[in-house]
Formats: structure tokens, sequence, C-alpha cells
């Protein structure tokens, strides 16, 4: 298959979307198979030079180039030159800000996991956090990467049984190579480190017309989903799902200041299941109607 990249790319100051390998030869992809919690792109880039971009699932890429790849990466707030070689993996937990200057062409195999994979990965054990590195060496990893790779480049004629095996297999090689011991994941109190909140946030920003759920979001903070509602609701006294609905709604507000605003539009973008819901809610929370809003702007 070939086409635009799907791996989710936000810009890590506003968590808007963005096309990071608009320029790259995207020549296989699993962005049609409907394969759940795991997505391989498999391209060829002519050059890469991105500032504070994230993705929000944990992201893995391997260099699948004869030769070695030589590039600049922001590391602690100074740019370090990282070399891959071939077959070499690099590795971003889903959330994280990263800026690379590559200048040099460079082909690529990318697989992205969803946090809910790992979670599962984990288990019980919330007292470890996933780390960025670069020139990682694991035979393991680069071939469940390729396997990954040829699956989708072949359609997916193994079925879904086969590909979640190899999802879960390279989820374990994931937490076992870059999981670290952590510190508390709550903390004092059972609130949640501001820098965890920050990740949640940012998360929730970029995924309010989604379905978002609570284990997804647990899932970038690395606890159970009820560790994460407890913490989360002692952070900002509010409810997950009740923090979200109030995100989703003031972002109606705002989407409805447009002159051309459109309320059944703004409905379906925000994942509300209709305009009626909409309206429902909209009222409960700001007093008014989103049509009577929207006029009383217009005056």
């Amino acid at each position: 298959m070939r086409g635009r990249s799907a791996v989710p790319f936000v810009a890590s100051s506003s968590s808007e979307p963005v096309d990071a390998l608009a320029s790259a030869r995207i020549q296989v992809s699993s962005a049609d198979l409907g394969w759940p919690e795991v997505h391989v792109e498999v391209g060829y880039n002519p050059s890469w030079d991105v500032e504070d971009l994230a993705v929000r699932a944990h992201y893995l890429a391997l260099n699948t180039d004869p030769h070695a790849l030589t590039f600049e990466a922001r590391i602690d707030g100074r740019l370090r030159e990282i070399t891959l070689a071939p077959g070499q993996l690099w590795f971003c937990p889903a959330g994280e800000s990263f800026t690379h200057r590559v200048s040099a062409p460079a082909g690529f195999a990318i697989v992205t996991l969803e946090p809910e994979k790992l979670l599962r990965v984990l288990g019980e054990d919330e007292g470890r956090e996933l780390r960025r590195a670069y020139s990682v060496d694991c035979p393991q990893m680069e071939h469940l990467v390729r396997a990954l790779a040829a699956e989708a480049e072949r359609g997916g004629p193994s079925g879904a049984t086969f590909v979640d095996a190899l999802a879960t297999a390279l989820a374990v090689q994931v937490v076992g190579t870059f999981g670290v011991k952590a510190a508390p994941a709550v903390a004092r109190g059972g609130k949640l480190p501001r820098g965890v909140l920050q990740r949640v946030l940012a998360l929730i920003e970029a995924e309010l017309g989604e379905g978002l759920t609570v284990e997804r979001m647990a899932g970038v903070a690395g606890l159970s989903a009820a560790h994460f509602a407890r913490a989360f609701s002692r952070s900002l006294g509010v409810a997950p799902h009740q923090y979200v609905l109030r995100r989703r709604l003031e972002r109606a507000r705002q989407a409805l200041e447009a002159r051309d605003a459109d309320i059944l539009n703004v409905a379906r973008r925000l994942g509300f299941s209709d305009q009626a819901h909409l309206t429902r809610l909209f009222k409960r929370e700001f007093g008014v109607t989103p049509g009577h809003y929207t006029r009383n702007r217009a005056r």
C-alpha cells in the first residue's frame, strides 16, 4: 500500500495533528487492515527535521537501510549526534516530545503500540516506566518489526490472532528493554505527579473528539484504570470522564463562536452522539442552548 503516513504524530505544544512524514514514500501500511492496538509502516524519507513532535502511541522505528544513519536528537536540552546502525532501533514512549535533525535519506520500518497494550503486559507491575532510547540492538524486536511489516505488505493473510501474537511479543520486548524502575506513579496524597498529569491532559486535548477511554488515559499514566481514576480525581477534584466532558463542552463553545459554525458538525466532531445530545449537555453546563449561543454571538 502506498500513501500518506497514518502514524498519529502531534505537536507537543498544542496537541494538534501533524503530518510529520509528508515527504516520505510510504510503501507498506497496516492502516486499512483493521489491526487493533498496533500499526506498522515501511517507507523511505529523504530527510526529517522535526521540532517538539510527539506520538499518541508508543513509537518504535527500525533503520532498514544497509548503511548507518547519523542524525541529531535533542536530549536533556542539547542536540547530540546519534548513529543508528543497520537493524538498530530507537524508541519513544507515548506522548513524549522529541526533536530530530535528519539530513540524510533513510529507509525505515515503524511500529506504534497503543498504551493499553503495554499496560496489559505490565500487569500489576506499575512501578516501571518506559524511557526513550536510541541505537538499540535487539534482534528479537527487529525480527518482530519485520514480521509485522511483512504481514502488512501481504494484506494480513495470517489473521488477527497471528498479528496479536506478534504485537504482544513485541510489547513484551519493549517493556523488558525500555522499562525502568520509576518514581512512584502516584505522588504524596495519592495524586498524579505533575509530569504524568501533563501527559494525560495532553492526550485528552489531542483526542477530545475520539473514543477516549479511562483505560487509554491510564495506559499513558502507567496505572491500572481503577488506580488512575482515583489519582486523577484527587489531582483535579473531578473524575476523568467528567473532566473530558467539560473539555468537550468548552471546545464546542469555542467552535460555536465561528460565524459559519454548524451545530451538528460541532457535535459530531467532538464525540457527541447527535445534536440533541450536545444541546442537552451544553445547556446544563452554560445555561443556554447552542443555537441561542450562536445567535447571541452573531448580534
